[in-house]
């Protein structure tokens, strides 16, 4: 699999491939990996290079008109480049998007997990929800993704308990009220510990039918005469490079922003941007605001880690550790028309924690040597615990820790005015740079309100520590209400089966143009409650296997005659 850079391809440059994947993220390069060593030619457009450059990340600028919301590191979404969290604080709202190869997974923890039946149906009390398959039928594509990040058997409720080597007690929290709710963590197969990076998997995509074009910034897509078919696509680099691509079919894979940005932008056919004849492009956005509920004196910590914490299960000769949580039932989000969402835990380690302590020499940082020496030294016992803990009941290993507390991701209820326009500044490109105004609604500060009571007042009913609601929520101050962003964006290209108010059918197609698709958290029907990352690879499962049927179906005489006219065209080894 050739990897070619546009700055080094001659003016003039024309790509003819049979599939292109505008986004070298996670979404792109699972649809791709499904082409490997078929006789579709794929390429892969990405905007940024092999590693991180920070001029590509200037592209990602946005006007924020919209809900402030201001990072503050407690679940940083990953490990950064110079391996600090730090830098990801400084990043403005909706710009944490990553321009390279690998994409978001380069900022990620790997936190995944499938949204639950609910999320998927039609609810009365949610205008325009309902997505167009069910969770079942989802159900094989999600096994695959769940293969291809590493993980463990898709089970996130109180199936998963018959299947933990050592299980959570049973505590009798009501069940009208509240559900168990899990989380597992997508690794690297060698390095483990460390978030699955897609750059890896890119590495390992070996295939003859299969390029990837870096530092190539798809400004426009083009139609033809008619409006119904992609007729070409301009690519741009920062330093003044250009090519244009003519593909049968195109993939956008370029994010909950970008992906609308991208098509409202290119007006060179239809004036209000391309899928957007009924002005839907960039509508319903959503994220999962998220926000601290509740939290633990110091001294009631292990009381509540000890049911809250990392719990293991053996599968194909590995051990899965799955984070138990708890979601707030489909009985009561019926009943008061409320939204999905799940409380995770959070703990904040001591500075005399000994496993971090450990961790850090283990991974060579000797900042603190003398100390953390200390601190294992004085944990003998503390230390054996932990490791009978996790290689014996396969749980996770307790800290000494200086808080816990457990935070919020809720799904938001879908506002045709929170959306993505274009504003009147211009990037580089000159393409008009995005302009972002997200709105949380009531129904999301109702939802975490009856989630933080319903914990509260069941954690005490079981025998275990009252916790302190945070101030807003014990005072009933939604004027108060403190919510993050996540850097979830979704829903702004819909899928759906009305025009007027969907961009993509169930296939991914955008309405009315043939050949052309979208992939990734936009075109989420509705957003669901918990991260984004297996339910989009999934969907891009599925879509793979509808674009193989669809182009297989061509006369291989089609194949032979594109595959040539690249050859006479496109400049190899570029």
């Amino acid at each position: 699999m050739p990897i070619r850079d546009l700055r080094s391809a001659p003016s003039g440059t024309e790509f003819r491939p049979d599939v292109a994947i505008i986004g070298g993220g996670p979404v792109g390069l699972t649809i791709a990996r499904e082409f490997a060593n078929s006789r579709c030619r794929v390429l892969i457009i990405e905007s940024g290079g092999a590693d991180f450059e920070a001029a590509q990340q200037t592209l990602n600028a946005v006007v924020n008109v919209g809900e402030p919301v201001v990072r503050d590191g407690v679940e940083s979404p990953g490990r950064g480049y110079n391996g600090s969290l730090e830098w990801l604080n400084d990043i403005p709202p909706f710009e944490l998007r990553n321009r390279v190869l690998g994409g978001s997974t380069h900022t990620w923890i790997g936190k995944c997990a499938s949204f639950d039946e609910i999320d998927l149906e039609r609810r009365p009390w949610l205008p325009v929800s309902g997505w167009p398959m069910t969770r079942e039928s989802l159900a094989p594509g999600l096994d695959r993704a769940a293969r291809l990040l590493n993980l463990g058997p898709n089970l996130y409720d109180e199936r998963l308990f018959g299947r933990l080597h050592s299980p959570p007690d049973e505590l009798g929290f009501d069940r009208d009220l509240l559900r168990p709710f899990f989380w597992q963590f997508s690794h690297e197969r060698d390095r483990h510990g460390e978030p699955m990076r897609f750059a890896n998997v890119a590495a390992e995509l070996v295939a003859a039918n299969i390029e990837i074009l870096t530092h190539a910034t798809v400004t426009a897509i083009h139609l033809d005469e008619s409006g119904r078919r992609v007729a070409s696509l301009d690519l741009r680099s920062l330093d003044g490079a250009s090519a244009s691509v003519r593909p049968e079919t195109v993939v956008l894979c370029a994010g909950g922003i970008e992906n609308a940005r991208l098509l409202l932008a290119s007006t060179s056919v239809m004036s209000s941007g391309v899928g957007n004849g009924r002005g839907v492009v960039g509508r319903y956005l959503a994220d999962h605001p998220r926000s601290t509920l509740l939290q633990f004196e110091r001294r009631d910590i292990n009381a509540v880690a000890r049911h809250f914490n990392f719990y293991g299960l053996s599968d194909k000769g590995a051990t899965r550790f799955y984070l138990h949580g708890l979601r707030l039932s489909p009985a009561v989000q019926r009943r008061e028309e409320l939204v999905n969402c799940a409380a995770y835990p959070v703990q904040i380690h001591s500075a005399r924690d000994p496993w971090a302590a450990l961790k850090r020499l283990m991974r060579g940082d000797r900042t603190r040597l003398a100390s953390d020496l200390a601190v294992i030294a004085r944990s003998p016992a503390f230390l054996a615990a932990g490791t009978f803990r996790r290689k014996v009941q396969k749980r996770g290993m307790m800290h000494r820790s200086d808080a816990l507390r457990f935070d919020v991701m809720v799904e938001q209820k879908l506002d045709a005015e929170s959306r993505v326009t274009l504003s009147d500044q211009r990037d580089e490109f000159g393409v008009p740079i995005p302009r972002v105004d997200w709105k949380i609604g009531p129904t999301e500060v109702e939802s975490v309100k009856r989630l933080a009571r319903s914990l509260a007042s069941e954690f005490v009913r079981n025998g275990l520590p009252q916790p302190r609601l945070v101030d807003w929520i014990a005072e009933d101050d939604d004027g108060k209400a403190a919510f993050t962003d996540m850097a979830h964006p979704s829903c702004t290209t819909r899928m759906g089966s009305d025009p007027t108010t969907s961009v993509v059918d169930a296939n991914s197609m955008v309405h009315g143009v043939d050949g052309l698709f979208v992939a990734g958290s936009s075109i989420f029907p509705t957003p669901g409650h918990a991260n984004p990352t297996l339910m989009t690879l999934g969907l891009a499962m599925r879509l793979a296997d509808h674009l193989k049927m669809r182009l297989e179906r061509r006369p291989a005489a089609t194949v032979t005659s594109r595959a040539v006219a690249e050859e006479t065209v496109a400049v190899p080894g570029i």
